[in-house]
């Protein structure tokens, strides 16, 4: 385990099996296995879930709906800090970002479409039911099902091709996700005018917390003034109803533009509580959802559809990126992350009870995903990497 650990020491960290640590070998089983496993790139999503759905009303009622009503207040602030972690690792290098950006843009496409369509053809059929209260809902369903990073990292983007292509994937979740929440809130013609008020008014928030925290000379005081500014960051969006995501995101992307010692600071102590509020959004989640037969077989539904648009989207974002071996990629994205169901309790923050059955269907969902993720993840060995393409403009 490196020293250089950003946040200190982890003692989630520090409980990696030895073998996951060690050079990989042959066998495929030990990724699978993983499954359960937290590492600083992999969170065991399905696992939570599935604590969550245990300890809820459905199972043995610990987290009852009047605990769930007691702790609902904090879920804004973790959904914000999840987005300002996404803000501080964007890097954007305008020479070299343009065809991972452009694979995430297709492949994120393909994935929203895919699963989107099917669902807004049957919401007819299905508005009976009220599993979908409007056609809208599909959309969000095919953004809850685009995101592929696994946990979001804090710092700088990964040089790897894939890895940027997986960060361009929350980023684009997080920013259609959050105007689609302002339509949910406020229709279609006061959507954009409202999500750019809040959005500068988190930027004001963003402001006025680097310049504290640049002015802050004690390590207590700076950890004072960015929990403070997370906890109004999110506040803020749950006050109007908006997307928290989308208000972390661009708290994260001015701190991280800024630069600074507050940069450092605010990513510090943002890494220092992920791991926390990753738990809480997970099982918090799982504890909200409600079963029913349709809503299982509409998840089993969406899991097809997302591993379909992700396998096809992947093929052809592989060949944008500049990928060797572009086909493997589409393997590599099947990973459901966090992100999903993120906005999936966005989502019913901001639109009610009417939304209550997306959450379901995208929890369940994200455990089918998972599973499937385990069961055909590639050989670490044949992870793609970037290279030289046909279309590369210099002849190779």
């Amino acid at each position: 385990m490196t020293s250089l650990q950003l946040g200190g020491y982890d003692p989630l960290d520090a409980q990696l099996d030895d073998a996951a640590m060690a050079p990989l070998g042959p066998p495929a089983r030990a990724s699978r296995l993983r499954l359960a496993g937290w590492s600083a790139t992999s969170v065991p999503v399905a696992s939570l879930l599935l604590v969550g759905i245990a300890l809820g009303p459905r199972g043995i009622s610990l987290l009852s709906p009047g605990a769930l009503s007691l702790i609902d207040p904090a879920l804004p602030v973790a959904l914000a800090v999840l987005g300002v972690l996404v803000g501080l690792s964007l890097d954007i290098r305008w020479k070299e970002d343009w065809r991972p950006f452009a694979a995430a843009l297709v492949e994120s496409g393909f994935t929203v479409f895919l699963v989107g369509a099917p669902f807004v053809l049957l919401a007819p059929a299905i508005l009976a039911a009220t599993l979908l209260p409007f056609p809208v809902l599909a959309i969000a369903l095919g953004l809850c099902a685009a995101s592929s990073l696994a946990v979001p990292a804090g710092n700088a983007m990964e040089p790897r091709t894939p890895d940027r292509v997986r960060a361009f994937d929350a980023i684009l979740t997080i920013v259609a996700g959050g105007a689609l929440l302002g339509t949910i809130h406020a229709g279609t013609a006061a959507a954009v005018p409202l999500v750019g008020q809040a959005a500068l008014i988190t930027g004001l928030l963003a402001a006025s917390a680097w310049l504290l925290l640049a002015r802050a000379a004690m390590d207590t005081e700076q950890r004072v003034f960015a929990i403070a500014t997370m906890l109004l960051v999110g506040g803020v969006a749950d006050y109007l109803s908006l997307s928290a995501l989308l208000s972390g995101l661009v708290a994260g992307m001015f701190w991280q533009l800024a630069g600074g010692q507050a940069r450092e600071s605010l990513r510090r102590d943002a890494l220092y509580i992920q791991h926390s509020l990753l738990v809480l959004v997970l099982v918090i989640a799982g504890a909200r959802t409600e079963f029913s037969l349709a809503s299982s077989a509409l998840a089993g539904v969406y899991v097809f559809l997302r591993t379909a648009g992700k396998l096809l989207g992947g093929a052809v974002a592989g060949r944008i990126a500049g990928l060797v071996e572009p086909r493997l990629f589409g393997l590599h994205l099947l990973t459901p992350g966090v992100f999903g169901v993120a906005l999936a309790l966005d989502a019913v923050r901001a639109g009610g009870a009417d939304v209550d059955h997306l959450l379901t269907l995208v929890v369940l969902g994200t455990i089918g995903s998972e599973l499937v993720a385990g069961l055909g993840r590639p050989h670490e060995a044949d992870r793609p990497e970037a290279g030289p393409s046909s279309d590369d403009g210099d002849g190779r």
